[in-house]
Protein backbone atom coordinates (compact mmCIF):
# COMPACT_ATOMS: atom_id res chain seq x y z
CA UNK A 1 0.00 0.00 0.00
CA UNK A 2 3.03 2.61 1.16
CA UNK A 3 5.00 1.68 -2.41
CA UNK A 4 1.69 2.14 -4.37
CA UNK A 5 0.99 5.59 -3.09
CA UNK A 6 4.56 6.32 -3.32
CA UNK A 7 4.04 5.65 -7.12
CA UNK A 8 0.92 7.40 -7.33
CA UNK A 9 2.77 10.73 -5.84
CA UNK A 10 5.70 10.33 -8.53
CA UNK A 11 2.88 10.17 -10.81
CA UNK A 12 0.76 12.42 -10.14
CA UNK A 13 3.20 15.25 -8.86
CA UNK A 14 4.46 18.60 -10.11
CA UNK A 15 8.20 18.40 -10.86
CA UNK A 16 8.86 21.85 -12.61
CA UNK A 17 9.74 24.64 -12.64
CA UNK A 18 12.42 23.50 -10.29
CA UNK A 19 14.23 26.44 -8.72
CA UNK A 20 16.15 25.86 -5.98
CA UNK A 21 16.72 29.39 -5.50
CA UNK A 22 14.59 32.17 -3.98
CA UNK A 23 14.20 29.17 -1.39
CA UNK A 24 10.95 31.82 0.56
CA UNK A 25 8.27 30.47 -1.85
CA UNK A 26 5.47 27.88 -2.29
CA UNK A 27 6.33 24.73 -3.89
CA UNK A 28 4.67 21.68 -4.86
CA UNK A 29 5.21 18.21 -3.45
CA UNK A 30 7.40 17.32 -6.79
CA UNK A 31 8.75 20.62 -6.64
CA UNK A 32 10.32 20.33 -3.11
CA UNK A 33 12.16 16.99 -3.80
CA UNK A 34 13.42 18.29 -7.42
CA UNK A 35 14.79 21.72 -6.35
CA UNK A 36 16.66 19.48 -2.97
CA UNK A 37 17.74 17.65 -5.84
CA UNK A 38 19.40 20.29 -8.34
CA UNK A 39 20.83 21.68 -5.19
CA UNK A 40 22.49 18.99 -4.04
CA UNK A 41 23.70 17.52 -7.42
CA UNK A 42 24.80 21.21 -8.05
CA UNK A 43 26.45 21.92 -4.85
CA UNK A 44 27.80 18.55 -4.03
CA UNK A 45 31.11 19.49 -2.49
CA UNK A 46 29.64 21.58 -0.41
CA UNK A 47 26.98 19.37 0.97
CA UNK A 48 28.90 16.58 1.16
CA UNK A 49 31.48 18.56 3.65
CA UNK A 50 28.41 19.55 5.49
CA UNK A 51 27.62 15.39 6.05
CA UNK A 52 31.27 14.73 6.75
CA UNK A 53 30.53 15.59 10.48
CA UNK A 54 28.12 12.74 10.50
CA UNK A 55 31.24 10.01 9.91
CA UNK A 56 32.94 10.93 13.20
CA UNK A 57 29.30 10.84 15.14
CA UNK A 58 29.14 7.30 13.36
CA UNK A 59 32.68 6.30 15.05
CA UNK A 60 31.94 7.70 18.37
CA UNK A 61 28.24 5.64 18.57
CA UNK A 62 30.02 2.96 17.65
CA UNK A 63 32.75 3.16 19.95
CA UNK A 64 30.04 4.03 23.21
CA UNK A 65 27.67 0.94 21.98
CA UNK A 66 30.49 -0.83 21.97
CA UNK A 67 32.06 0.16 25.17
CA UNK A 68 28.88 -0.56 27.18
CA UNK A 69 28.55 -4.16 26.31
CA UNK A 70 32.02 -4.89 27.23
CA UNK A 71 31.63 -2.61 30.12
CA UNK A 72 28.30 -4.92 30.88
CA UNK A 73 30.13 -8.11 30.49
CA UNK A 74 33.07 -7.22 32.35
CA UNK A 75 31.43 -6.05 35.74
CA UNK A 76 29.30 -9.17 35.20
CA UNK A 77 26.04 -8.24 34.21
CA UNK A 78 24.09 -11.39 32.79
CA UNK A 79 23.42 -11.22 29.19
CA UNK A 80 20.14 -12.78 28.42
CA UNK A 81 17.22 -12.51 29.73
CA UNK A 82 15.76 -9.04 30.49
CA UNK A 83 19.28 -7.85 31.55
CA UNK A 84 20.24 -8.33 27.82
CA UNK A 85 16.93 -6.44 26.43
CA UNK A 86 17.55 -3.77 28.96
CA UNK A 87 21.32 -3.68 27.38
CA UNK A 88 19.93 -3.75 24.19
CA UNK A 89 17.51 -0.94 24.49
CA UNK A 90 20.40 0.96 26.36
CA UNK A 91 22.66 1.04 23.38
CA UNK A 92 19.74 1.73 21.32
CA UNK A 93 19.05 5.04 23.36
CA UNK A 94 22.98 5.86 22.65
CA UNK A 95 22.56 5.29 18.53
CA UNK A 96 19.44 6.97 18.47
CA UNK A 97 20.06 10.21 20.87
CA UNK A 98 23.83 10.80 18.77
CA UNK A 99 22.37 10.52 15.59
CA UNK A 100 18.82 12.69 16.02
CA UNK A 101 21.75 15.00 17.25
CA UNK A 102 23.79 14.74 13.98
CA UNK A 103 20.99 15.27 11.72
CA UNK A 104 20.19 18.07 13.71
CA UNK A 105 23.39 19.78 13.34
CA UNK A 106 23.78 18.58 9.39
CA UNK A 107 20.22 20.38 8.79
CA UNK A 108 21.02 23.77 10.94
CA UNK A 109 24.16 24.04 8.58
CA UNK A 110 22.42 22.68 5.25
CA UNK A 111 19.98 25.45 5.65
CA UNK A 112 22.27 28.19 6.82
CA UNK A 113 24.09 27.37 3.68
CA UNK A 114 20.79 27.85 1.63
CA UNK A 115 20.45 31.49 3.20
CA UNK A 116 23.81 32.01 2.02
CA UNK A 117 23.73 30.73 -1.13
CA UNK A 118 19.74 32.33 -1.52
CA UNK A 119 21.86 35.77 -0.92
CA UNK A 120 24.61 35.30 -3.64
CA UNK A 121 27.00 34.95 -0.64
CA UNK A 122 29.80 31.94 -1.00
CA UNK A 123 29.79 29.30 1.23
CA UNK A 124 31.98 26.45 2.57
CA UNK A 125 31.06 23.81 5.25
CA UNK A 126 33.02 25.30 8.14
CA UNK A 127 31.80 28.44 7.73
CA UNK A 128 28.27 26.50 7.17
CA UNK A 129 28.73 25.18 10.38
CA UNK A 130 30.12 28.47 12.26
CA UNK A 131 27.12 30.16 11.28
CA UNK A 132 24.92 27.35 12.70
CA UNK A 133 26.77 27.38 15.78
CA UNK A 134 25.66 31.35 16.61
CA UNK A 135 22.25 29.72 17.79
CA UNK A 136 24.09 26.85 19.19
CA UNK A 137 22.05 27.02 22.37
CA UNK A 138 17.96 27.09 21.15
CA UNK A 139 19.19 24.44 18.70
CA UNK A 140 20.44 21.90 21.25
CA UNK A 141 17.34 22.97 23.36
CA UNK A 142 14.73 22.36 20.79
CA UNK A 143 16.63 19.31 19.84
CA UNK A 144 16.49 18.40 23.15
CA UNK A 145 12.82 18.55 23.39
CA UNK A 146 12.44 16.64 19.94
CA UNK A 147 14.98 13.81 21.20
CA UNK A 148 13.18 13.18 25.32
CA UNK A 149 9.98 13.46 23.50
CA UNK A 150 10.40 10.55 21.41
CA UNK A 151 12.21 8.42 23.48
CA UNK A 152 9.53 8.84 26.37
CA UNK A 153 6.84 8.03 23.53
CA UNK A 154 8.38 5.06 21.55
CA UNK A 155 9.51 3.60 25.23
CA UNK A 156 6.06 2.10 24.99
CA UNK A 157 5.16 0.32 22.61
CA UNK A 158 0.95 1.36 21.98
CA UNK A 159 2.58 5.19 22.27
CA UNK A 160 4.38 5.02 19.27
CA UNK A 161 1.72 6.09 16.36
CA UNK A 162 2.01 9.47 19.00
CA UNK A 163 5.41 9.56 18.27
CA UNK A 164 5.15 9.65 14.96
CA UNK A 165 2.86 12.16 14.86
CA UNK A 166 4.50 14.24 17.10
CA UNK A 167 7.51 13.83 15.13
CA UNK A 168 6.20 15.03 11.60
CA UNK A 169 4.67 18.46 13.94
CA UNK A 170 7.66 19.07 15.14
CA UNK A 171 9.98 18.33 11.93
CA UNK A 172 10.76 21.70 11.37
CA UNK A 173 12.30 22.88 14.67
CA UNK A 174 16.02 22.86 13.65
CA UNK A 175 14.83 25.53 11.17
CA UNK A 176 12.57 27.37 13.41
CA UNK A 177 15.91 27.60 15.70
CA UNK A 178 18.13 28.89 13.27
CA UNK A 179 16.15 31.42 11.46
CA UNK A 180 13.52 32.91 14.21
CA UNK A 181 14.39 34.00 17.49
CA UNK A 182 12.43 31.69 19.65
CA UNK A 183 12.59 30.15 22.81
CA UNK A 184 13.04 25.99 23.33
CA UNK A 185 8.67 25.64 23.89
CA UNK A 186 8.04 28.49 21.34
CA UNK A 187 10.16 26.95 18.54
CA UNK A 188 8.39 23.60 19.12
CA UNK A 189 4.74 24.88 19.01
CA UNK A 190 6.27 27.30 16.04
CA UNK A 191 6.95 24.18 14.57
CA UNK A 192 3.50 22.64 15.00
CA UNK A 193 2.18 25.62 13.50
CA UNK A 194 3.81 25.45 10.79
CA UNK A 195 2.95 21.93 10.05
CA UNK A 196 -1.15 22.15 10.94
CA UNK A 197 -2.71 20.94 7.73
CA UNK A 198 -0.01 19.72 6.02
CA UNK A 199 0.58 16.87 7.87
CA UNK A 200 0.59 14.24 5.50
CA UNK A 201 3.20 16.85 2.85
CA UNK A 202 4.96 17.14 5.52
CA UNK A 203 5.52 13.53 7.00
CA UNK A 204 5.51 12.33 3.24
CA UNK A 205 8.48 14.16 2.93
CA UNK A 206 10.79 14.50 5.69
CA UNK A 207 9.25 11.18 7.50
CA UNK A 208 9.96 8.61 4.72
CA UNK A 209 13.34 10.83 3.46
CA UNK A 210 14.39 10.69 7.07
CA UNK A 211 13.22 7.26 7.64
CA UNK A 212 15.30 5.98 4.41
CA UNK A 213 18.20 7.93 5.35
CA UNK A 214 18.49 7.03 8.82
CA UNK A 215 18.25 3.04 7.80
CA UNK A 216 20.53 3.47 4.57
CA UNK A 217 23.74 3.19 6.59
CA UNK A 218 22.78 0.31 8.74
CA UNK A 219 21.39 -1.23 5.86
CA UNK A 220 23.75 -1.62 3.70
CA UNK A 221 26.29 -2.64 6.77
CA UNK A 222 24.08 -5.26 7.45
CA UNK A 223 24.28 -6.78 3.53
CA UNK A 224 28.44 -6.49 4.15
CA UNK A 225 27.55 -8.28 7.11
CA UNK A 226 25.85 -11.29 5.11
CA UNK A 227 27.42 -11.40 1.97
CA UNK A 228 31.35 -10.37 2.80
CA UNK A 229 34.17 -10.75 5.95
CA UNK A 230 35.26 -7.69 6.06
CA UNK A 231 36.09 -6.21 9.48
CA UNK A 232 33.56 -5.07 12.10
CA UNK A 233 34.95 -1.29 11.72
CA UNK A 234 35.01 -1.03 8.10
CA UNK A 235 31.41 -2.02 8.03
CA UNK A 236 30.58 1.19 10.59
CA UNK A 237 33.08 3.30 8.11
CA UNK A 238 31.06 2.28 4.96
CA UNK A 239 27.54 2.69 6.76
CA UNK A 240 29.28 6.48 8.31
CA UNK A 241 29.95 7.28 4.76
CA UNK A 242 26.85 6.23 3.09
CA UNK A 243 25.04 7.91 6.33
CA UNK A 244 26.95 11.28 5.17
CA UNK A 245 25.88 11.22 1.83
CA UNK A 246 21.92 10.61 2.21
CA UNK A 247 21.80 12.92 5.27
CA UNK A 248 22.49 16.03 3.59
CA UNK A 249 19.97 15.81 1.00
CA UNK A 250 17.44 14.98 3.82
CA UNK A 251 18.36 18.20 5.41
CA UNK A 252 17.64 19.87 2.08
CA UNK A 253 14.38 18.40 1.48
CA UNK A 254 13.57 19.41 4.91
CA UNK A 255 14.78 22.73 5.03
CA UNK A 256 12.72 23.47 1.33
CA UNK A 257 9.90 22.20 3.62
CA UNK A 258 10.55 24.45 5.95
CA UNK A 259 10.50 27.34 3.77
CA UNK A 260 7.68 26.17 1.57
CA UNK A 261 5.22 26.14 4.99
CA UNK A 262 6.13 29.48 6.40
CA UNK A 263 5.66 31.00 3.13
CA UNK A 264 1.98 29.08 2.97
CA UNK A 265 1.31 30.14 6.72
CA UNK A 266 2.55 34.56 6.22
CA UNK A 267 0.72 34.59 2.73
CA UNK A 268 -2.77 32.41 4.19
CA UNK A 269 -2.16 35.36 6.53
CA UNK A 270 -2.36 38.21 4.09
CA UNK A 271 -4.15 37.05 1.46
CA UNK A 272 -7.42 38.40 0.94
CA UNK A 273 -9.96 35.26 1.27
CA UNK A 274 -13.56 36.92 1.81
CA UNK A 275 -12.78 38.26 -2.50
CA UNK A 276 -14.19 36.15 -4.61
CA UNK A 277 -11.41 35.24 -7.53
CA UNK A 278 -11.04 36.35 -10.77
CA UNK A 279 -13.92 35.03 -13.62
CA UNK A 280 -13.42 34.36 -16.84
CA UNK A 281 -15.45 34.39 -19.67
CA UNK A 282 -17.75 31.57 -20.83
CA UNK A 283 -18.81 30.98 -24.50
CA UNK A 284 -22.25 31.25 -25.45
Amino acid sequence: VILGLLVLLVVRATWTPVAPLRVARRRTWGQILSASASMYWHRFLLFVGIGLLLIPISLITATLQVGLVGLAGAVGVDTTGESSTLLAYLVFLIGLTLALVGLGLVIAAVTCSLLELDAGRSVGPVQAYRIAFRRFRPLLRAVAVFVAMWIALTSTVFLIPVAIWLAVRWSLLVQVAEIEDRLALQTVRRSARLVRGRWLKVGSLVGIGSLLGLLAGPFLGAVLIILTSAPFAFLNVVAGVVYALAMPFVALVTSYVYFDARARYELERTEAHDELPAEYELAT
